[in-house]
């Protein structure tokens, strides 16, 4: 039996693998992520993650909602430049 580890640490798996999950959802759904903008948990279990996407500076940014305790991408939003469309989850 191991023990349990801080809160801090767990936080920050959790935030990694919302972050590389949506990040996954995003390259999947043909978008060209080149950074990482904001990952905020919103409610217990809810994040939104904000990419910036190519080409660097266009404005272009996708947010993509997560439910940390299903594991899954509920929605996504592309923002910024000439683009604004919403894509419903899986």
């Amino acid at each position: 039996m191991y023990p349990e580890p801080p809160n801090s640490v767990q936080q920050e798996l959790g935030y990694r693998d919302v972050v590389r999950i949506g990040q996954e959802y995003a390259v999947s759904s043909g978008y060209d992520v080149v950074e990482v903008a904001e990952a905020v948990q919103v409610r217990p279990n809810y994040w939104r993650i904000r990419f910036g996407l190519a080409p660097q500076g266009s404005g272009r940014l996708l947010d993509v909602e997560f439910d940390q305790a299903q594991r899954q991408v509920v929605g996504s939003t592309e923002v910024g430049g000439a683009a604004g469309r919403v894509t419903p989850g899986p």
